[in-house]
C-alpha cells in the first residue's frame, strides 16, 4: 500500500510542477520592408507574435501603433538618407529592428504638389512656428520688420492659419478655408466691398480676415522657374514706379487664386521650397481705396507655409 502511495504522490507532486507551469511566450519577430514615392515612404511589416510598435522615423517624429498595417511617412527634406528604427511589443517581450531609407532629389514640382504620392492634392498652411516679415517692394526685397510667431493670434485672425491651399500635380488648385474666411488685405476687402473680421490690435499690418468665404472652381496654377516678373509698386501712394525681378521662382493663379493672402495680385515670388516647408513674397497694397495708386504694392510680406500632413 505505501508503494502505491508514493508512486502516486510523486506522480502528483509531477503534475504539479510541471503541467502547472504555462509556456513561455515566443519573442516578436519582424521585418521591414519599404517603399518610396518622392518624399513619401511606406512601411510594410512581417511580424509575429507583436502587438505594439514604436517607430522612431529618423526625423525627429516617432510614432506608437497598435496595428501591423502598413504606415506612411512624409518625410522633409529631400535627397536624404533616415536611419529608421522600430521596437516590437508583445506578450513574450520585445525585439527591435532597424532599416534606412533615401529620399530621391525631388523637382519643384514634387516637392509642391507631392506627384503621385498625393493623388487628392498636397495641402499647405501658413506655418504657426514661424513668424512674419515685412519687406519693401523693391529688388532686393529689402527686409522692414519682424513679427514673432503667433502674429495672427495677436492680431485676433486665429483662423488664418488654419485655412488649406491645395496644389495638385496636373495643374489644378483648390483653396480650403477652415476658419469659414481667408486671410485678405483690409484695403482689398473695403474696395471690393468684402465682408470681414475687424482686427483686434490696432497694428494689424493691414491685414483681415474676409468672412464668409467661398472660394471659385476651376482654379489653375502654373510654378514658374527663372523668371523675369515685373510689377508696380508706390511708396508713397502718388506716384508708381515698376519694379524688375530676375530670375524668380513664382507661383501664378487663374482669377481669384492666390496662396496665403488674399489681395490684389495673384503671383508671388517663391524664396525656398523642400517638401515641408514653402516660404513666399506676397505682394500687399494698402495705398487707399480711392487713391490712384491702389492696388500697387506698398510692401511684401514674407510667410512661410507648412504642408499639412
Amino acid at each position: 500500500m505505501a508503494k502505491y502511495f508514493k508512486i502516486a504522490f510523486v506522480c502528483s507532486f509531477i503534475l504539479i510542477v510541471y503541467g502547472g507551469c504555462k509556456p513561455v511566450p515566443p519573442l516578436p519577430t519582424v521585418s521591414i520592408t519599404s517603399d518610396v514615392v518622392n518624399n513619401v515612404v511606406t512601411f510594410t511589416l512581417k511580424t509575429d507574435n507583436s502587438s505594439a510598435y514604436r517607430w522612431r522615423f529618423g526625423d525627429g517624429d516617432s510614432a506608437i501603433v497598435y496595428s501591423s498595417n502598413p504606415i506612411r511617412h512624409a518625410y522633409p527634406e529631400d535627397g536624404t538618407t533616415y536611419s529608421v528604427s522600430l521596437l516590437v511589443l508583445g506578450s513574450g517581450g520585445q525585439t527591435s529592428a532597424s532599416t534606412t531609407v533615401t529620399i530621391p532629389v525631388m523637382s519643384q514640382i514634387d516637392k509642391l504638389t507631392g506627384g503621385t504620392a498625393y493623388p487628392n492634392g498636397k495641402g499647405w498652411r501658413i506655418s504657426s512656428s514661424a513668424g512674419v516679415s515685412i519687406a519693401a517692394p523693391d529688388s532686393d526685397l529689402t527686409i522692414i520688420s519682424n513679427y514673432a510667431t503667433g502674429v495672427f493670434k495677436k492680431i485676433g485672425l486665429i483662423s488664418a492659419p488654419t485655412d488649406q491651399y491645395i496644389f495638385f500635380s496636373n495643374g489644378n488648385y483648390t483653396i480650403s478655408p477652415q476658419g469659414g474666411g481667408i486671410l485678405a488685405g483690409l484695403n482689398y476687402c473695403i474696395f471690393n466691398n468684402l465682408a470681414n473680421v475687424q482686427p483686434h490690435a490696432a497694428d494689424s499690418v493691414g491685414l483681415t480676415y474676409a468672412t464668409p468665404y467661398k472660394p471659385p472652381k476651376g482654379l489653375k496654377f502654373a510654378l514658374n522657374s527663372e523668371k523675369n516678373l515685373s510689377i508696380l509698386a508706390t511708396t508713397d501712394g502718388i506716384t508708381s514706379k515698376t519694379i524688375n525681378y530676375k530670375n524668380v521662382t513664382t507661383l501664378s493663379f487663374t482669377p481669384g487664386g492666390f496662396v496665403g493672402l488674399m489681395d490684389f495680385m495673384n503671383e508671388c515670388i517663391v524664396q525656398s521650397l523642400t517638401p515641408s516647408n514653402m516660404t513666399i513674397g506676397l505682394f500687399f497694397s494698402d495705398a487707399q481705396p480711392q487713391s490712384q495708386q491702389v492696388g500697387k504694392s506698398t510692401k511684401v510680406f514674407i510667410m512661410t507655409l507648412e504642408n499639412v500632413k
